[in-house]
Parts: C-alpha cells; structure tokens; sequence
C-alpha cells in the first residue's frame, strides 16, 4: 500500500470525519474505499451490456462480463434514478 498527502477543504474533512465517527471506521478507509468507487465508476472502462456483441454463428465473439459487472450495471442504474 502506498502512502499519500491530500489536501482537502474543510466541508469535505469534516463530512469524512463525522462519517468515520459513525461509522466507527478511519478516515483513510473510509477515504480508501470513495478513491475505489471513483477508480471503477471514472477510471476504468467497462463495456455496456447492450454494447456487448452476442454471437456470430454459434461461438462468441468475445467474453462475456462478470457476474460482477452485471450488477454492477443493473444496480448503478436503479441507484442513479432514485432522488
């Protein structure tokens, strides 16, 4: 695990701070697991299901997604609708 130095304002310190205190959990986890969320959602790129070419004949054209990326998928989307 590598080490960094972030400067941050102080609304965003002190949400961080109040979460990790209800939560009984660090900051630096807390801040660990936003910068994974980000890394997947914004950093890498993942093919839509629609996009996914299916079969050509009968073998595939290429691999399927993982499971994980199927709901992935399914649930980011009922997350984004709700208000």
């Amino acid at each position: 695990m590598r080490t960094i130095s972030v400067g941050v304002v102080e609304s965003d310190y002190e949400s961080f701070r109040k979460a990790s205190k209800a939560q009984g959990r660090p900051i630096a986890q807390l801040i660990r697991e936003a910068m994974a969320f980000y890394r997947e959602e914004r950093l890498e790129r993942r093919t839509p299901l629609r996009d996914v070419p299916v079969l050509v004949g009968h073998r595939l054209v290429t691999g399927l997604p993982a499971r994980g990326e199927l709901y992935d998928e399914v649930f980011s989307r009922v997350i984004e609708r709700e208000p």
